[in-house]
């Protein structure tokens, strides 16, 4: 391990991967600590590119030419037809899709969710509510797959969408509208285009395990068996459980791959509650939780058999010699490099470099 600089800042990161050069707080460091002259390129992973609308939805729109959705009439909680008319405009501001739905996502595999209109009711005890009507259109506005759902979200790149019957429930479809087998359960998750994992529970309550469906392959990836995931690549799942003596607000993480097996056994062993995937030298950023408990009348705390605490998370080093580099004493760490962490303190920003032999 060699500590390579210090510098006083709030805010820390690498704007040139090539020379690495990092900018602590509108200043720019090379990997020595000397500072260096601001530059253009620094500045332009940081500015809108004009174009970037264009090339974002070309990616993924699957149509001729990339259409944005657009209502004419600013969306309100409270009327009684429609939160405006939702329709579809071209790069120059046209409508090719007159304004017509209640409301309208964007296209993805050359298809948009769209609700047709909203039929209000009023319930047993005398609520006001409404019932969805969404479908899928191509993108000349014919209806593809039929207007038989209260919520569809738009499909992912590999051609899955959720969907929510009229009566309630959820479940999967295909782009044909297909319903894909086995795939109503209680609970699943909001997803992005890019995303081929959806979270999902066989319970619908705040304590339900969760675990993932592989969109792709269309199958069960893991059983429910964690409180929380976060899909990083397809072999590296970091998972939460629930675990420690101040119940459902302690928890630690580790690493599994994508078929649900551990890895990084030496992260595995320590019960930390936060880690990050380790570099190229087989090092981690972890943290544990330190707890204490309030008295009075604080702002922000959490509960636990009647009590009042509050967590703060203290991060370190650990290699996988099952060792600390750094000892857990830091207020934040995180990877800025293959292998260069940048360390937080006290105002003070340390980058350390790990090295094979750590």
């Amino acid at each position: 391990m060699k500590i390579l600089f210090s510098k006083q800042g709030k805010s820390c990161y690498l704007v040139d991967k090539e020379r690495i050069i990092f900018c602590i707080d509108n200043a720019y460091f090379d990997i020595n600590g000397n500072e260096v002259p601001d530059e253009d390129s620094f500045q332009k992973k940081h500015k809108f590119d004009d174009d970037g609308w264009y090339q974002y939805w070309m990616d993924y729109e699957g149509l001729p030419e990339p259409l944005k959705s657009e209502t004419t009439v600013e969306p309100e909680w409270e009327i009684d037809d429609a939160f405006g008319n939702y329709g579809f405009q071209n790069q120059k501001g046209d409508f090719v899709i007159e304004p017509q739905y209640a409301y309208a996502h964007e296209f993805t595999n050359g298809l948009a969710s769209v609700n047709l209109n909203r039929t209000w009711y009023k319930t047993p005890e005398g609520q006001r509510y409404y019932e969805n009507h969404y479908g899928y259109i191509d993108g000349n506005g014919k209806t593809v797959i039929g207007f038989q759902y209260d919520d569809a979200y738009p499909f992912n790149k590999y051609g899955v969408a959720l969907v929510s019957d009229l009566n309630g429930g959820w479940h999967l479809i295909d782009l044909k509208g297909n319903e894909i087998p086995n795939t109503r359960f209680p609970y699943i998750s909001r997803y992005e285009y890019e995303d081929r994992y959806l979270e999902f529970s066989r319970k619908d309550n705040d304590d339900a395990l969760i675990g993932l469906y592989d969109t792709k392959e269309r199958r069960i990836l893991i059983e429910p068996r964690f409180s929380d995931v976060s899909v990083q690549d397809d072999n590296h799942i970091l998972v939460y459980e629930r675990d420690g003596e101040y119940g459902v607000n302690d928890f630690r993480q580790y690493y599994v791959n994508g078929k649900g097996d551990l890895i990084y056994p030496w992260l595995y062993k320590q019960r930390f509650a936060i880690i990050e995937q380790p570099d190229i030298n087989d090092v981690a950023a972890v943290a544990i939780s330190q707890y204490t408990e309030l008295t009075g009348y604080p702002n922000s705390f959490f509960l636990h058999n009647r009590k009042k605490y509050e967590r703060k998370f203290i991060y370190g080093l650990y290699s996988s010699k099952e060792e600390f580099l750094i000892p857990l004493e830091y207020d934040r760490i995180s990877k800025l490099h293959d292998n260069i962490w940048g360390c937080y303190k006290d105002g003070i920003f340390t980058l350390i470099k790990t090295e094979p032999n750590d």
